[in-house]
């Protein structure tokens, strides 16, 4: 169930009352599109009866009852009297939610799809804050376009999250967040600029290293390590000048550890 509005009184006419946070975009449009004798005065639409255009009065009054049934819970005699009552007048008044909406300010609604995945959503998106967005959550993209991400569902992710929701500007634009706090468990002593950042910068840098976009590739980061760890294994360059044994163990020891970090990041992830 809701607590946005949705009220239904059947009188001398049917009125209707819809909050605007309801999806009504489509309701609304069939309303302008299919009624003549239509009186809208602001956010309030009164449909007058026309026995001429019944198929559609009956059509409004059953799309009121479903869109009742799903969002208030189901009242078999108050929607039986609805529909019964199709010779009224309808009046339908649109319930204004009220939000201060601040024109310089980039509007994003994280919410989730599935216990799988969340949807990342700009309203007005800016390219440095989408890409900055979209850089945290590299590694678990599931799709995405100029104005969504669509993101894997998991402890780490849900901490990005937890930690965004804190932020009121990026890249110095103000953010405005809208995140249901039923669905994202809020960690308030994480922050997405100290160790995680730096953790997600030591993966991409060591993708690189072998040659690969991401960490499902994880295949060929075993074959590129192998090659890698046998060109500067210190052990071929011992009877080489000292400092450039120095240099080989050096690039030895980053590709090793660049490789244990990878299998450990693998592991939290692919498995």
């Amino acid at each position: 169930m809701t607590d946005k509005v949705f009220d239904i009184n059947i009188g001398e006419n049917i009125e209707v009352v819809i909050d605007s946070r309801f999806k009504i975009k489509g309701f609304i449009e069939f309303i302008r599109l299919s009624f003549n004798k239509l009186e809208i005065n602001d956010n309030q639409y009164k449909i007058f009866f026309d026995k001429k255009n019944i198929r559609k009065h009956k059509l409004l009054l059953q799309a009121i009852a479903n869109m009742y049934k799903k969002q208030k819970g189901e009242d078999e005699n108050l929607l039986h009297k609805l529909l019964l009552n199709y010779k009224k007048d309808l009046i339908i008044k649109i319930k204004k939610y009220s939000v201060t909406f601040d024109e310089k300010a980039i509007y994003i609604t994280i919410r989730k799809l599935s216990s799988k995945e969340f949807e990342i959503l700009f309203a007005n998106p800016k390219p440095p804050v989408f890409n900055y967005i979209k850089g945290l959550f590299l590694f678990d993209l599931i799709d995405m376009n100029n104005e969504r991400l669509v993101v894997t569902f998991n402890e780490e992710s849900q901490r990005i999250v937890s930690a965004l929701a804190s932020k009121h500007s990026i890249m110095g634009y103000k953010i405005v967040f809208n995140i249901d706090e039923n669905e994202f468990s809020y960690t308030k002593n994480f922050s997405v600029e100290g160790s995680l950042k730096e953790y997600l910068n030591k993966v991409r840098n060591a993708l690189e290293l072998f040659g690969v976009s991401t960490i499902y590739e994880f295949d060929k980061i075993k074959k590129e390590y192998r090659r890698l760890a046998k060109k500067y294994h210190p052990d071929l360059h011992r009877q080489k000048p000292e400092l450039i044994q120095k240099i080989y163990a050096k690039k030895f020891t980053r590709v090793k550890e660049s490789f244990e970090l990878l299998e450990e990041y693998y592991n939290q992830k692919a498995k």
